[in-house]
């Protein structure tokens, strides 16, 4: 416990907050068998990533384990998507609930981790670019009658796969 409460004052987190978090931590690192230290940053950057308040731990870890329980997503998988991705979903106005979802079915898909994060960013700072929204883009690719080509042409290589998965998997 030592391991997890050092974690999350390593990532500025006070003692009221640490003192907060460390049954919701405990829960996750339990139900995921992780080491308690891994699980507190992992939480602890989460929080900081979507710029959410020590209170909404347990509305994370929750979601944590919930997505880990119905997709491919585990601990690592999720760490490494949220690092690439998390900031600008939150600047782009998705919660931590939808940015999961969509990392939990480009798991699903076969996507790795790394990959999945990178991609998703790009794609929030591409829509951001032209100003189309999010879900007008997965409108267009749905829609279109080459997909693929559709998804190349509004988010070029390095997003064309997962906006591809990502559209096929909503109900546009």
């Amino acid at each position: 416990v030592t391991g997890l409460q050092k974690e999350f004052a390593k990532l500025g987190f006070g003692t009221e907050e640490i003192l907060g978090v460390t049954e919701a931590t405990l829960t996750l690192a339990t139900a995921t068998s992780t080491e308690l230290p891994r699980a507190a940053e992992v939480v602890g950057n989460t929080l900081r990533a979507f710029q959410l308040d020590s209170t909404q731990t347990s509305r994370v870890v929750d979601l944590m384990t919930k997505s880990f329980n119905v997709s491919a997503l585990d601990m690592e998988r999720f760490s490494t998507a949220m690092s690439s991705v998390a900031p600008i979903a939150r600047t782009a106005g998705f919660s931590i609930e939808r940015t999961t979802a969509i990392l939990g079915t480009l798991a699903s898909n076969g996507i790795d981790a790394s990959t999945a994060g990178t991609a998703l960013r790009n794609i929030f700072l591409e829509l951001s670019k032209s100003g189309m929204s999010f879900e007008d883009a997965m409108s267009a690719i749905n829609k279109s009658t080459d997909r693929n080509a559709k998804a190349l042409e509004l988010f070029g290589k390095r997003g064309a796969a997962v906006a591809s998965i990502i559209a096929s998997n909503t109900g546009n």
